[in-house]
Formats: structure tokens, C-alpha cells, sequence
């Protein structure tokens, strides 16, 4: 097999730690590169040395532990090689948060200085001809001679036929030396940077499947924070099926060093009593309460189910505070960003965060929907993202902008708060649990949608009415059509002109296809516009 060895040196937030600290960072950082390879099919050992996390990784077996991503790495290399072992791993250690920068080493030599400067000759006196260059060295330990030393003796054995050039040069030669051996490698990978996961504490993202969700999510992992899902079902299973989709599309592509875990909560009966108890102007700004306390119930159910996990038994003391304090919850995220929508003012948050007692993070808080949607296709969820549509549009008048927690309050004490509570005990069993990493598609709620059978055209017949599916801040530009509709908030069809065609579009064709599929289970006469908004201008404009 094929054998590299990578270097990978953590953020300089890791390394600024205290002693103590940086360790335990480091530890971290180790479990996760470690589990990043084996989950690309890779066979890889990994282990700290100074500030530094090693990796010797050889192309795995594709039945071994990588499971489907050793299926992938097998048809990616068509067997083994030096370059499909790189890209494979490069892949990979380019989503593992606390990385700053990572090299794959080209060579070892003893840590001896007519060594270094033989192999580093052989090595790079081809590379360089023709070229600026540059030589940097880094030394850990005693030694008879220094960096200066080996800078300056391989540089004037590469100088014939090649440029030194200290502030940009073509290649340059980086060679790390410690007590043991010298490391050479001439390329520096960029991490995502961050904190290595587990190190920032637990938190629960409130899920709906769309940007802003997702996007919050990944910016408390990388920050160090272990992040669970929990969705709130308030249409049918296939707006359930998108989310679950997109949050093991994120687990997978950058969770690794963690197990995150989704829960589905059935809201509706909840939100129905909630209607029934507040003006209905403050709907929206309730469902956003609802919300939250509902999420701060399950992060509780959650972490009674974790302590009475490591209840009394065969366990040690040792074991049952692990298993208790893997599940406690610290924070709740969302994705809201102010002025994003009526219930995201800053006095209608004030009263949301008020029925939690957990705090909410809001990392997106000053972000805009079109850095938003750039952020998840950064980081590769926006294409299942654009497939969801907004179902907690529930007010049917102007919704307030203000609101005060006191008038919430004393509307919402009505409720009996039984509904919630059925749900909470469910996950407090643990009957709830979704472990992402380990659904595949084709399986369970991932089983694939039916066929299209006619739902997507790319001509508008004689007389179709318009469904804009866009976002609001995603319409530059407005077809010239004689009618053109905002989706509808009840996707029943109850409201729309019976015997009408209807035609969806959005951005690039998904969302669009979902609202259609949903209409025509209620009969409405629908269909989707085969490649999104492009498409469609194309073909008004042609």
C-alpha cells in the first residue's frame, strides 16, 4: 500500500494556549484528523508531537471501518496510488476545524546538516532551475548547527540556475527539524481553521432545512461546539426528510470528531393551542416562542436522558460522568439575522429569548440572505437548502414587529403545555434519537422521492399563473408576466382558482418542485419550471 505522512500544524488560537489547555486541544484535534481519513476510506494513525498532530495514512480497504467512504475512495483511485492517497486526504483535512495549514512530507532525513542539505538537493535542485525560491526552516531541540545554517547551506546548493526570493517566491522549501529526524515539504494545504470540535461545549441548533439554519450551525462548530439538531414538524414528512437530509449532509462533510445526533418534534398540536390563546397579529412572534421553549425542553429531556443512561450499574464513576456530560446542552442556536423577517426585530427577539432559560446563539445575527446562501455553498448545503420553503408563515394579517414578553406571557397562560410535554418525554426515553452519521439514503425518512411524472416544464402554457418561490431579497429581477403570486402560505391549494395552472420557479428549480408536489397533492393543476430562474428569464426574454 501507499504510505504518506502529513503534518499538520493547528490554528494559532490552539497553540496560545496554556500548557494544560493546548493539550487537551490537541487530543482533540488528533480524534478528529483521525476519524476525517477513516471516514474517506483511509487507513490512518495519528499521534501529537510538539504542536504539532501527525498522520501516516495508507488507502484503506473500501469494506474496512470507512464504511461508504471507502467505496468512494476506491473508485476515486482505481486502486491504489500516491496522488488519489493525497487528494483523498486533503479532502479531507480540509474540513476539519482547528486546522490552520497542513503538508503532506516529501521526504525524512537524519537530523544531521550534511544530511539535510543532500536530501534537500536531490530533491528540489530540478524543482527550483529556473525559478525564485526560497528555503525556511524550523527547528525543535539541540542541535550542533541552526536554522540560518540550513537555509543558508541548501539555498547556496540550490542556487545554480535559480533566483533566491525571500518575499514571493515560485517554490519554497520548508524543512522542520527535530531531535529525531527532518521533515521536508514545499506546499502548505489552508484548514478551515477555528477550534477543534468538542472543545467549545454542546448546543442545540433549532433545524428547519433552509440557509440560515444550517449556516448557524456550522459556524458554532467551527468555533469548537458540538451541535445536535432538533426539527419542529409543522406540514408533512417531506419538509422532515429535507432537514434531516441537509443536517447529515453537514455531519458528514464536516462533523468529524463527533457523533451529532437529530430530533424530530411533532409541533403542530402545540402551535394549534397556541393560535387558539393569541391575538393573531402575534402568531408569528408565539410560533418563534413555541419554538424555543419547545428546543430548551428537549436539550433538558435530553440531558435527563444522559444522567439516567449513567445511572447506577457496572459503570465506574469515571464512565457515567462521561456519558452524562457528552449530552449536556449549553445553548440553543438559530439562524435568525435582524430585519430578516417581521418576527427578527430586535424587541420581537427580546421577547423569543425570554421563554428559554438556556442562552440563544444567533450567529448570523448581522448577516445578510445573500452571504448567508454564499456561506452554505461554501460549505456545500445550499443546493438542499434552496429545496425548502418557509412553513412557519402562520399569520394571516400583518404580523407585529413589536411586542412586549409581559402581553405574551399573559396571553400564552392559558395553555396547558400537555402537548409538549408528551413530546419531551419521547426524547427523554430516547425514542427521538436520530444518530446522523449512521442513516443512509435510500433508508428510513431518506428514502428517495417518487418520480417526476410531468411536474417540470420548460414552456409556460396560455394563461399559467406565476408562484414566485424566491426569497425576498433574491428578486432582482421580476418576470414580465401578466400574473405572478407570492407561494402561498397553505400549500393545500384552499385559496387558489380551481381548473388555473399554476407554475413555480425559483433560483435554481428545487424549492419550486416541492411547492408543485405539494400542490398537486391538493389537486391544484402545478408544475415547476425546469431550471429555475434562469431558465425561465431565458425563456421570457428569447
Amino acid at each position: 500500500m501507499d504510505q504518506l505522512f502529513v503534518t499538520i500544524r493547528p490554528t494559532a488560537e490552539v497553540t496560545i494556549k496554556s500548557r494544560t489547555t493546548r493539550a487537551t486541544f490537541l487530543r482533540k484535534l488528533r480524534l478528529a484528523v483521525k476519524d476525517a481519513l477513516q471516514r474517506s476510506g483511509l487507513e490512518a494513525r495519528a499521534f501529537v508531537r510538539g504542536n504539532r498532530v501527525m498522520a501516516e495514512v495508507t488507502l484503506g480497504d473500501a469494506s474496512g471501518a470507512g464504511g461508504d467512504g471507502g467505496e468512494r475512495a476506491e473508485r476515486a483511485t482505481g486502486g491504489a496510488g500516491a496522488d488519489a492517497v493525497t487528494s483523498l486526504a486533503t479532502g479531507a483535512l480540509e474540513r476539519v476545524f482547528g486546522i490552520g495549514t497542513f503538508s503532506f512530507v516529501e521526504a525524512v532525513a537524519a537530523p544531521d546538516l550534511a544530511a539535510i542539505v543532500t536530501l534537500g538537493t536531490e530533491l528540489y535542485a530540478e524543482r527550483v532551475r529556473g525559478r525564485t525560491y526560497a528555503v525556511r526552516c524550523k527547528r525543535v531541540g539541540r542541535h550542533a548547527f541552526g536554522s540560518m545554517d540550513v537555509e543558508r547551506k541548501l539555498g547556496a546548493a540550490l542556487n545554480p540556475g535559480a533566483t533566491v526570493d525571500l518575499a514571493h517566491p515560485d517554490v519554497t522549501v520548508e524543512i522542520e527539524v527535530d531531535e529525531r529526524q527532518a521533515l521536508f515539504f514545499s506546499r502548505r494545504h489552508q484548514g478551515p481553521g477555528g477550534l477543534p470540535l468538542g472543545t467549545g461545549g454542546h448546543a442545540l441548533a433549532l433545524l428547519s432545512g433552509g440557509y440560515d439554519s444550517i449556516v448557524a450551525a456550522w459556524s458554532l462548530m467551527r468555533r469548537g461546539v458540538e451541535v445536535d439538531f432538533v426539527h419542529f414538524r409543522l406540514g408533512d414528512l417531506e419538509s422532515e426528510r429535507l432537514a434531516l437530509r441537509v443536517a447529515k449532509l453537514l455531519s458528514d462533510t464536516w462533523g468529524s470528531g463527533s457523533r451529532p445526533e437529530a430530533h424530530v418534534v411533532d409541533l403542530r398540536p402545540a402551535m394549534r393551542e397556541m393560535q387558539g390563546h393569541l391575538d393573531t397579529n402575534l402568531w408569528q412572534v408565539g410560533l418563534k416562542r413555541l419554538m424555543v421553549k419547545a428546543a430548551d425542553g428537549v436539550a433538558d429531556a435530553l440531558e435527563a436522558h444522559a444522567s439516567a443512561a449513567a445511572g447506577p450499574g457496572e459503570e465506574g464513576p469515571r464512565q457515567r460522568g462521561r456519558r452524562t456530560a457528552r449530552r449536556r446542552v449549553d445553548a440553543l442556536v438559530t439562524g435568525e439575522a435582524i430585519g430578516q423577517v417581521s418576527s427578527q426585530t430586535l424587541s420581537n427577539l427580546r421577547t423569543i429569548d425570554a421563554a428559554a432559560a438556556r442562552p440563544v446563539l444567533r450567529p448570523l445575527i448581522a448577516y445578510d440572505k445573500l452571504e448567508i446562501i454564499a456561506l452554505a455553498g461554501r460549505i456545500g448545503t445550499a443546493e438542499l437548502s434552496a429545496k425548502a420553503v418557509e412553513e412557519c408563515n402562520i399569520t394571516p394579517v400583518r404580523p407585529a414587529t413589536s411586542s412586549r414578553v409581559e402581553r405574551l406571557e399573559r396571553q400564552e397562560g392559558g395553555m396547558d403545555g400537555s402537548a409538549l410535554a408528551a413530546e419531551f418525554a419521547r426524547v427523554e426515553r430516547g425514542d427521538s434519537r436520530i444518530p446522523l452519521r449512521a442513516m443512509r439514503d435510500g433508508e428510513g425518512v431518506l428514502v428517495a422521492a417518487a418520480a417526476d411524472d410531468g411536474l417540470r416544464v420548460s414552456a409556460l402554457p396560455a394563461g399559467a399563473v406565476l408562484i414566485d418561490c424566491r426569497d425576498e431579497a433574491m428578486r432582482a429581477w421580476l418576470p414580465d408576466w401578466p400574473e405572478v403570486v407570492a407561494v402561498p402560505s397553505d400549500l393545500s391549494g384552499r385559496g387558489l382558482e380551481p381548473g388555473r395552472v399554476y407554475v413555480a420557479f425559483c433560483p435554481m428549480g428545487q424549492r419550486s418542485a416541492y411547492v408543485a408536489e405539494r400542490l398537486r397533492e391538493g389537486g391544484v393543476r402545478a408544475h415547476s419550471f425546469k431550471g429555475g430562474e434562469g431558465a425561465l428569464r431565458a425563456y421570457l426574454e428569447g
